[in-house]
């Protein structure tokens, strides 16, 4: 495993301990009516999704950087595939419930792309360079 790739299982894992502990935090002292026991099956599909992404761009990257720059919005639209079948696949089965576990999967993505982004940004800077 390259170091890039420990890097950012290291980066992803600490970002999700802390949103376990936020979570925990906000869901038994402010607002546990709104707790959904999907949240953390969430969080663990998204960072599966993040580590499984990451680790084919850094592949592409190191092969071909000109194919790692034509794939990453291929990359992206499948990936939004992927989280919006997930999303329709919850609401079809607990609508009631809609509302809340749509908030709570845009945090996520908001939150895991950031990093995701943020982190193939640097590696292909440096690639160029």
């Amino acid at each position: 495993m390259n170091t890039s790739l420990k890097r950012f299982i290291v980066k992803i894992l600490t970002l999700s301990a802390a949103i376990v502990l936020v979570g925990w935090l906000a869901f038994s002292l402010f607002i546990p009516q709104y707790y959904l026991s999907v949240f953390p099956y969430a969080l663990v599909f998204f960072l599966i999704v993040a580590i499984a992404v990451h680790t084919y761009q850094l592949k592409l990257a190191k092969k071909d950087i000109g194919k790692f720059t034509r794939s990453t919005m291929l990359v992206t639209f499948f990936k939004l595939i992927v989280y919006s079948v997930f999303a329709v696949v919850y609401i079809a089965n607990d609508p009631e419930n809609a509302l809340v576990f749509v908030i709570a999967l845009f945090f996520l993505y908001l939150v895991f792309s950031f990093v995701e982004v943020s982190e193939i940004t640097r590696i292909s800077k440096r690639k160029d360079t």
